[in-house]
């Protein structure tokens, strides 16, 4: 059984790994995909996700989860190349009541700055998204410091 989620009918995570939706990709492989978060909540955040639908953390398979950490890890190395980031958040949502907002188990991969807050929690009411030039020019930096 999973945490409860908001009802939905498809899920835009889907639609990328399908591309019949568009979004700013890094890299992928046949377990996991990142792509820049369309809402930067520092420049070169970043959603890393598994190819196959599950829901929350309690819906991935270990060699999903094992996927989608590695994956976690060279994007934060990758940003810390790319944009100077001298710290990284890095997180995932679970449920209604965690925040979750996509039915898609997802981490997120926030590089931070020396002028950074440490103390900010990031919530996405907070954050527009961002034009798709835009994160297609994160995506680019990423991909080369992979």
């Amino acid at each position: 059984m999973s945490f409860r989620l908001a009802p939905y009918q498809s899920c835009v995570f889907c639609d990328y790994i399908s591309r019949t939706a568009t979004c700013a990709l890094i890299t992928e492989d046949e377990l996991v995909m990142a792509f820049v978060n369309p809402r930067q909540y520092e420049r070169g955040a970043a959603l890393v996700i598994p190819k196959q639908h599950r829901e929350t953390i309690l819906d991935i398979t270990t060699p999903e989860i094992a996927s989608v950490y590695t994956l976690a890890k060279r994007i934060v190395t990758a940003s810390k190349a790319a944009f100077g980031a001298c710290g990284a958040n890095v997180f995932q949502n679970n449920g209604i009541k965690a925040g979750q907002h996509v039915p898609h188990m997802h981490v997120h991969v926030v590089p931070r700055f020396e002028e950074s807050d440490a103390e900010k929690l990031f919530q996405q009411k907070n954050f527009p998204m961002v034009e798709m030039a835009e994160q297609e020019a994160v995506a680019a930096l990423i991909r080369a410091a992979l």
